[in-house]
């Protein structure tokens, strides 16, 4: 149980980890929009398009999923990193109840 409680918390840590990544750039980059730039057609589309990331809409595709998959796997992260710490312990105390 222990193995695959194991597994299940470092794949959702990697697809958590990614699409709480690409929020984060995302995030940055439309709270300093001067990185990007302001004065050009070209910069405009770039903000637009990296809103569309940050929101999960793009065009006429929705997205939304992906920020939700990202929840469910901070969800299933602190789940099963708490179960796994309070497995450790009572692991631990009963190596020292054997001692």
């Amino acid at each position: 149980m222990y193995k695959i409680l194991k597994m299940i918390h470092h794949t959702a840590g990697l697809v958590g980890s990614l699409i709480v990544l690409l929020m984060a750039i995302t995030g940055i980059l439309l709270n300093h929009r001067s990185l990007i730039g302001y004065s050009s057609n070209t910069a405009m589309k770039l903000q637009e398009f990296i809103f569309a990331l940050h929101s999960g809409n793009a065009g006429n595709t929705s997205f939304v999923w992906l920020t939700d998959l990202g929840a469910i796997c901070m969800i299933m992260l602190s789940i099963s990193g708490v179960w796994m710490w309070v497995n450790l312990m009572l692991r631990k105390r009963r190596r020292e109840k054997n001692e």
